[in-house]
């Protein structure tokens, strides 16, 4: 895990939610000491018993002498100032995405001192290994277009989900998707076009949400993201959640479908990879780990305020479109449809 004489030493701010108890399990299988819970309540004592870690109400009870790395897994509107507050006084952090609901709760986290040197933010698709020969097989190709399908597997649409201020389903998942494309291409993209719906679980907020960038390169992109109460055959997360990103280049085509990667090449010729399902919990925690011992991790916050803000835009053009008004995004953000993109603990929900 590490060189040091000593396991490091981790606390989770949120460990009774879904994502929050996966980060600590996560972090004590590869042998780091779970050191601290963060909840106000006691929904975290038997994982704090099965830890062998403490229970805090507050972020407060924290020291920065005392731990290597602080992991925030909070609803995303509670996240920033949480983040700010721990970065100003000194801990390295790694938070669930995204780093905010917009672009105007981001510009907290963005305040603060060291945001740019000790900030991981969690967005797990980069922990997949079908992930890195995906980036650099787009890196070496002339992109024509990429197509994204991202599945949630949801029973209901309740809790912090069904909050208009947490953004919906573009933020709450399909941000993983515009976070990943729009680090293949360079500069702000125009948003062409988006629809959303809530008619599925008759939420408040965006349920469906479907759009489609251009960046300036001149490669299209077009992202469904969803809720679904079905749970598919396959998915990552314990087959919670079902990906597939499907890329057009001038020389093939390559295809990303949960723990599969095909690839055609103009001559017509076919390969495929399959992987092992993996926990990218897990994986996600070995990178914090490297992330403690100085290594620069995947998204950045700088990578991740992009993506929130293509994010703001999706939001803003699908609150415009006639077929969106039963979904009521009227507290989606000003933004431009096209040209360029310009304390304590609470309790916590389930994250994603």
């Amino acid at each position: 895990m590490t060189t040091a004489a000593r396991p490091l030493r981790v606390a989770v701010v949120g460990a009774a939610g879904w994502a929050g108890s996966r980060h600590a399990r996560a972090f004590a299988k590869l042998g780091a000491n779970v050191t601290y819970l963060v909840e106000k309540d006691d929904r975290a004592f038997e994982l704090a018993q099965e830890l062998g870690a403490q229970v805090v109400p507050s972020i407060q009870e924290l020291h920065s002498d005392h731990l290597d790395l602080v992991v925030v897994a909070l609803p995303t509107t509670l996240q920033p100032a949480i983040c700010a507050d721990l970065l100003t006084r000194g801990f390295r952090v790694l938070t669930e995405k995204p780093v905010a609901a917009d672009a105007d709760g981001a510009a907290i986290m963005a305040a603060a001192w060291g945001v740019g040197e000790r900030l991981m933010v969690g967005y797990t698709l980069h922990q997949h290994p079908a992930v890195e020969l995906l980036s650099q097989w787009v890196r070496e190709n002339d992109v024509i277009a990429v197509t994204v399908r991202s599945v949630g597997h949801k029973e209901n649409i309740d809790s912090w989900r069904a909050d208009p201020k947490e953004g919906g389903v573009a933020v709450v998942n399909g941000i993983h998707a515009i976070e990943l494309v729009s680090s293949w291409f360079e500069g702000d993209p125009d948003v062409l076009a988006a629809s959303a719906s809530s008619s599925l679980y008759g939420s408040p907020v965006p349920e469906h949400v479907v759009s489609t960038l251009r960046f300036p390169s001149g490669a299209v992109s077009t992202i469904q993201s969803y809720w679904s109460p079905w749970q598919e055959p396959q998915g990552l997360n314990q087959g919670d959640w079902s990906l597939t990103i499907d890329v057009l280049a001038t020389g093939g085509r390559m295809l990303w479908s949960n723990d599969s990667l095909h690839v055609w090449g103009r001559d017509g010729g076919h390969h495929e990879k399959n992987f092992e399902p993996s926990d990218l919990f897990v994986r996600q925690a070995e990178a914090a780990l490297r992330f403690c011992a100085g290594e620069t991790p995947a998204v950045t916050f700088a990578q991740a305020l992009r993506a929130t803000e293509i994010a703001d835009a999706v939001r803003a053009a699908a609150a415009r479109a006639p077929s969106s008004k039963e979904t009521n995004m009227n507290q989606a953000p000003h933004a431009p449809t096209t040209g360029a993109l310009t304390s304590t603990c609470a309790q916590s929900g389930e994250k994603r």
